[in-house]
């Protein structure tokens, strides 16, 4: 346990120690996840389980985490992809989405993460590419870490009833900390995130709640058209 109050750096003039905070913050237990190692991969996919690995691409490492979700890769996608969807809901971290760009395959967003633990919010702006119903690549653009980039990789399953969804991540904080305690750190939040979106997607399709209003033109792939910010929608589509 870090002791704030022990610190002397004002956590509002550094940026970087707020990235720690966050990546600690997860420090939670696993739990039930990845928990049977006698079964494997597609077993504990089966059982509902997130499988968690390493996957290296060139020198970087990156975590990942794949679940089985009960839906198709159509029906996953419209939500996967709305980043309206994952604040206060997926992602209760995420405090405030803005627009910058938003296109059919590509959107660059700023978000604001509420960390909690009296410290203050921070803000990061994230570029994604979209191959729709199959992938997301996305990389940082600019804000309080010095890197990060990822994937979501989907997969048809069971003659295409359900999806096999592989949400990948590396972290840069931009100073020196042990890579391995950043992955710890990712290890964790990847499953979280994973189970709430299966969540969501149970409430949406089994429990008929209600979609966000709002998303982005990614999620919507009958619109032909991009948005341009500052129109009368704020350059976001709105749900039919």
């Amino acid at each position: 346990m870090i002791s704030i109050a022990k610190r002397h750096v004002p956590l509002q003039k550094c940026p970087a120690l707020l990235a720690v905070f966050f990546v600690l913050s997860t420090f939670l237990p696993l739990g039930a996840v990845g928990a049977d190692r006698a079964l494997t991969d597609a077993e504990r996919l089966t059982k509902g389980e997130v499988v968690v690995g390493l996957r290296n691409v060139g020198s970087v490492r990156y975590v990942t985490g794949t679940i089985l979700l009960d839906h198709s890769p159509e029906q996953v996608w419209p939500i996967m992809v709305n980043p309206f969807e994952f604040q206060g809901k997926i992602s209760p971290r995420m405090k405030t989405v803005e627009v910058m760009l938003d296109k059919e395959d590509q959107s660059i967003l700023r978000v604001t993460l509420d960390l909690g633990f009296f410290i203050p919010n921070f803000t990061y702006t994230v570029d994604s590419k979209y191959s729709r119903n199959e992938r997301i690549d996305f990389k940082r653009l600019g804000g309080t870490l010095k890197d990060f980039s990822g994937s979501w990789d989907m997969k048809p399953a069971d003659n295409g009833t359900k999806t096999e969804l592989t949400y990948s991540m590396y972290v840069d904080p931009g100073f020196f900390v042990p890579q391995w305690i950043m992955r710890e750190g990712v290890k964790v939040e990847l499953p979280t995130t994973l189970t709430a979106l299966r969540k969501r997607l149970d409430g949406v399709y089994e429990h008929q709640n209600s979609l966000e209003p709002k998303s982005i033109l990614a999620a919507r792939g009958q619109l032909s058209a991009s948005r341009p910010v500052g129109s009368s929608s704020g350059g976001v589509a709105v749900w039919q």
